[in-house]
C-alpha cells in the first residue's frame, strides 16, 4: 500500500500558491464568501430577477496549460464544443499595471468572463460565471473590480494608492478590502495500490499526483490525480470537459447515463467514463478513461489519457487503482 503525501516536496500543485496579498474594492451588491483550498477569494452575485453568478480569484504556479487548453476547459464548463487557436480572441486587460487577457464566453444559459494575469511566474485567474443575464448585467462591475485589484507584500511591492486603514474595519473609514493569500490546506492523503509498470512523474499545476506507463513499442499514457473543493460544476460539466479534450461534442443531462457508468469503490461510488477521440495537442487518435469521486467537501478526479492501445491495455489496472483508493 502506497501513501500519497498531501504536501509533496515540490508543493501540492492542485493548490493555489502563496503568491502575494491582494487588495480590492468590493462592488455594491457583491457578497464575500470564505476562501477555500482553491479559491483565494470568492463572491456571490444575485441578479435583479433572482439570477445567480459567482466570482472567484485563484492563483497557480506556471502557465496552467496553454491558452487554448484553458479556453476549451471553460467552454466545456458551458457545454460548448472545443475550438481551434484561430477562434480564440481575448480582449486586452490591465490589472495593477500588469498586462493580461480577458475572455468572454457564452453558452445556452450560462456565461463566463475571466481575466488571466501573469505575475512573478504565477497565473492569476479572476473568473465570473453564472446565468447569462446576471453575468451580462454584472460585467461592468466586474471590470471595475479588476481595475481596483492591487498586489503587494512580496519583493517589497506595495499596492498603488493603498489605504493605510484597509482591512482594519475602522469606524467611518471606507476602504478597499485586503485579502491575504494563505497557504491552502489539502485534504488528508489517500492510500492506493499503484499498478506495476506505472512510473510516478513530477507534480505540476492542478495535478496532485501523476504517473506514466508505456508499452514495449514506446507508446505512452498518462495518469493524473487531482482534487478540488465542491462539485466543480457538477458531473455533467466535468464529463463534457473531458469530452471536449477528446474533440467530442458535449452531451445534455438526459444523455449522461449513456456515456457514464457507476463504479463501486472502497468508499462510496465513482462515475466512470471512457472516450475515444483525438489528442488536441498532437492531433493523433487518443483515448481517455476517467473517474469522478465525490469525497466530503472535495471532488477527486482520476484520469488516464494517451495512446489508444496503451489506455485499452491499462484500463483494468486503472479501474482497480481507483477502486483501491482509501481516504483516511
Amino acid at each position: 500500500m502506497q501513501v500519497a503525501q498531501a504536501m509533496p516536496s515540490m508543493g501540492a500543485p492542485d493548490i493555489p500558491v502563496n503568491a502575494a496579498p491582494i487588495h480590492w474594492t468590493l462592488p455594491a451588491g457583491w457578497e464575500e464568501k470564505p476562501p477555500d483550498s482553491i479559491r483565494l477569494a470568492s463572491f456571490a452575485i444575485t441578479g435583479e430577477k433572482g439570477g445567480k453568478a459567482s466570482v472567484a480569484i485563484t492563483s497557480f504556479p506556471g502557465s496552467v496549460g496553454t491558452e487554448l487548453d484553458n479556453v476549451n476547459r471553460w467552454r466545456g464548463e458551458l457545454g460548448l464544443a472545443p475550438v481551434g487557436p484561430a477562434e480564440v480572441a481575448p480582449e486586452a486587460v490591465t490589472v495593477d499595471s500588469l498586462a493580461g487577457k480577458l475572455y468572454d464566453l457564452a453558452g445556452k444559459s450560462a456565461r463566463t468572463v475571466v481575466a488571466v494575469i501573469p505575475r512573478n511566474g504565477n497565473s492569476w485567474f479572476i473568473k465570473m460565471r453564472g446565468d447569462t443575464d446576471t453575468v451580462a448585467a454584472g460585467r461592468p462591475a466586474f471590470l471595475a473590480f479588476l481595475k481596483s485589484l492591487h498586489f503587494g507584500g512580496d519583493g517589497g511591492e506595495t499596492p498603488a494608492a493603498a489605504d493605510p486603514h484597509a482591512g482594519l474595519g475602522l469606524p467611518g473609514v471606507s476602504s478597499p478590502h485586503v485579502g491575504s493569500v494563505e497557504p491552502a490546506t489539502a485534504p488528508e492523503a489517500p492510500q492506493w495500490n499503484v499498478p506495476a509498470k506505472w512510473v510516478e512523474t513530477a507534480p505540476r499545476a492542478m495535478v496532485f499526483k501523476s504517473f506514466s506507463v508505456a508499452d514495449d513499442a514506446g507508446a505512452k499514457a498518462e495518469i493524473t490525480v487531482s482534487f478540488f473543493p465542491g462539485d466543480v460544476g457538477g458531473t455533467l460539466a466535468n464529463v463534457n470537459r473531458w469530452r471536449g479534450q477528446m474533440g467530442q461534442k458535449p452531451v445534455e443531462q438526459s444523455q449522461l447515463n449513456g456515456v457514464t457508468e457507476s463504479l463501486a469503490a472502497v468508499e462510496g461510488k465513482a462515475t466512470l467514463v471512457d472516450f475515444m477521440g483525438v489528442n488536441g495537442k498532437s492531433g493523433q487518435p487518443a483515448r481517455l478513461v476517467g473517474a469522478i469521486v465525490p469525497r466530503g467537501d472535495h471532488t477527486w478526479f482520476y484520469k488516464m489519457t494517451g495512446d489508444e492501445k496503451v489506455v485499452a491495455g491499462q484500463k483494468d489496472n486503472f479501474v482497480q487503482f481507483v477502486k483501491t483508493v482509501h481516504y483516511p
